[in-house]
């Protein structure tokens, strides 16, 4: 306890003195940062011990597991993340969000900054302004019978903003839904955030910490980049900036377009999101989480640019749509958040339970940091703890979890009980499964059980299930869920699959999956040094 102690003071008083250890290498030094950050966030230094510790005295040999399982992870995949910012396998062209995800890893993976940037840029070029490019559209729609269309100028300005499904080399892009995918647009927004808003801390002051873990006026030092790369110099920072930002700005003016009711909420039709054969269609929590996400790290950038007034725009819209999942997507009879699905929905039970629920936990988390100091300065943080050790406020005692205000206690006991419900309710055939039941109908193409997205198992969203049960301090079930995907020696060939089929174990789809093995590892990137501790 005394040691962890000392070394959560030393990289502490580093954090104030503003010396580095540039030999580090940068991924363990931004676990690092995220650790400790989460643990100053969350409780005081004495707590943070004592809860490792007994976490530790509990399940010691899980965590060595996990940590062992990891290393070799992060090792055998890096050349498979970094080969190419498409999809891997028989997927040639870019998919935005996918794109995401491996254009992070690279970043984390201390790829060339250089190289991250054009990709980025590229994306970018690709938005849809009217006139521009051609743009197919549909193909993934029942409602234009899956029938591909040349989107007319007309059709092009309803889109405008927005970034395409696909972008192919031969001249055009993709809208594979009869309108832009929502997720593709979003993440690619958080990404590209994340990534500049990293940039400009390390040029401004040498100190950067990931928005996922605290606010942009509270960052801890990281290593410069001279270490890691050639420079990326002042002026090419400003022009991606000077060309992304306002894009990015248009982008969100899109996604807020997608409120069609004013309910706070984006609407979706079918199969306008990552599952492309669900046909999901209404008020989906995964899209909403993709909103946030792209929401919380873009204020993030602003504030660094000292644009508050868009900054702040950001939050109260960031905050609109919490207030809004919090209130009609949760489901007091389900135990968890879950998509409510349009009417017209004809691709399962009207509430089905997906796994992809759990990035909206990821995101809720972000902001948990941000307001805990003031919570603790005004003495309201008993109730964070009392939650924490399973303990229950005498003045809550009667009042379900749905009658809490709108609080990051409140989200965490939701966050909770969703992970549970999750967890009772997805994981079968020793696989976490992307749905709960077999769907009823998909489309375009008919799916048998265990085939696609037809309550299958696949890395990609496990990542983000890790990823959102770390927040959660659920590091048992990190280990679990990393299990079907590595051991201490090597990674499983699962990893390297789109998907899996529950019954037979045989992998399927793409091979290798690039999206995957970078979700996998971006999740890691945030715990593993956790478990090291």
């Amino acid at each position: 306890m005394d040691q962890i102690l000392s070394e959560v003071k030393h990289i502490k008083r580093s954090k104030s003195n503003n010396k580095h250890d540039y030999s580090q290498p940068f991924l363990e030094r931004y676990i690092q940062i995220s650790l400790i950050n989460t643990i100053s966030h969350y409780m005081t230094e004495e707590e943070a011990c004592s809860t490792l510790n007994s976490s530790s005295s509990r399940s010691s040999h899980s965590w060595k597991e996990f940590a062992a399982k990891s290393g070799e992870f992060l090792r055998k995949t890096r050349q498979h993340a970094l080969k190419g910012v498409n999809p891997g396998g028989h997927y040639e062209a870019i998919w935005c969000r996918d794109a995401s995800y491996i254009l992070r890893d690279w970043f984390l993976t201390n790829q060339s900054i250089d190289k991250t940037l054009q990709q980025i840029h590229l994306i970018w070029s690709h938005q849809i302004i009217p006139g521009e490019e051609k743009i197919i559209y549909g193909r993934g729609s029942p409602e234009m019978k899956f029938l591909s269309l040349v989107a007319k100028t007309e059709v092009q300005k309803t889109f405008e903003g927005a970034l395409p499904t696909t972008i192919y080399r031969t001249g055009f892009s993709e809208v594979y839904g009869q309108n832009p995918d929502i997720d593709s647009t979003a993440l690619m927004v958080s990404t590209t955030s994340w990534i500049l808003d990293m940039l400009l801390k390390e040029e401004g002051s040498t100190q950067y910490q990931s928005s996922s873990t605290t606010s942009s006026n509270e960052v801890p030092p990281t290593p410069n980049y001279k270490e890691r790369d050639s420079l990326v110099n002042s002026t090419i920072k400003q022009e991606n900036i000077d060309f992304m930002v306002p894009r990015m700005l248009k982008a969100i003016d899109y996604l807020k377009k997608r409120d069609t009711d004013g309910d706070g909420l984006l609407e979706q039709n079918h199969n306008e999101d990552w599952m492309d054969t669900a046909l999901r269609a209404g008020k989906i929590v995964y899209s909403q989480a993709c909103f946030l996400l792209a929401l919380n790290d873009f204020t993030s950038l602003l504030t660094e640019l000292r644009r508050d007034g868009d900054a702040d725009s950001m939050k109260n819209l960031a905050n609109k749509i919490t207030n809004a999942v919090e209130r009609k997507l949760w489901s007091e009879e389900d135990n968890c958040y879950i998509d409510i699905q349009q009417s017209h929905h004809i691709g399962g039970p009207y509430r089905t339970l997906t796994q992809d629920v759990s990035l909206y936990l990821v995101a809720i988390s972000q902001n948990f940091q941000k307001n805990n100091r003031l919570e603790a300065y005004q003495g309201k943080d008993h109730q964070t703890r009392n939650l924490r050790k399973g303990q229950e406020d005498k003045s809550d005692k009667g009042r379900t979890p749905a009658s809490y205000n709108n609080t990051n206690d409140h989200k965490k006991v939701m966050a909770l009980h969703t992970l549970d419900t999750m967890k009772k309710r997805l994981w079968e055939h020793k696989w976490p499964l992307v749905t709960e039941v077999e769907m009823k109908s998909t489309g375009p193409w008919v799916l048998k059980p265990n085939f696609y997205h037809n309550h299958t198992f696949w890395p990609w969203i496990t990542g983000i299930e890790i990823l959102a049960r770390s927040r959660f301090n659920q590091l048992d079930e990190c280990n679990i869920l990393l299990s079907k995907l590595a051991s201490e020696n090597h990674p499983h060939v699962h990893t390297f699959y789109e998907w899996i089929n529950p019954v037979t174990d045989q992998g399927n789809g793409a091979y290798p999956f690039r999206t995957g093995i970078s979700s996998v590892r971006v999740a890691i990137a945030d715990i593993l040094w956790r478990m090291k501790t």
